[in-house]
């Protein structure tokens, strides 16, 4: 594996533990206050965040496939749709 396979793999792992931690943070906001909004908040930062991820996973790991980006790009789309629905609800 080249450099820069694995500075991308390090750096993508540090987003995604980012990405859980925002995660989490939202959903034990939830947990406190009750505020039906965060739930999907919390789902379309998961979606955005694993679609944001995979395909970077996907080409690092030289198994590209049309496929994976084609869900990748759905997830995000669904992410950005949950977001947006989670604040103006």
């Amino acid at each position: 594996m080249e450099t820069h396979q694995i500075l991308t793999i390090l750096l993508t792992v540090l987003f995604l533990m980012l990405g859980g931690a925002y995660i989490i943070y939202i959903y034990d906001a939830f947990r406190r206050t009750k505020q039906r909004f965060l739930l999907p908040l919390s789902v379309g930062f998961f979606l955005l965040i694993t679609g944001g991820a995979l395909p970077v996973l996907v080409y690092t790991l030289a198994a590209a496939n049309q496929v994976f980006m084609i869900l990748a790009v759905i997830l995000q789309i669904g992410g950005i749709t949950a977001i947006f629905y989670s604040t103006v609800r």
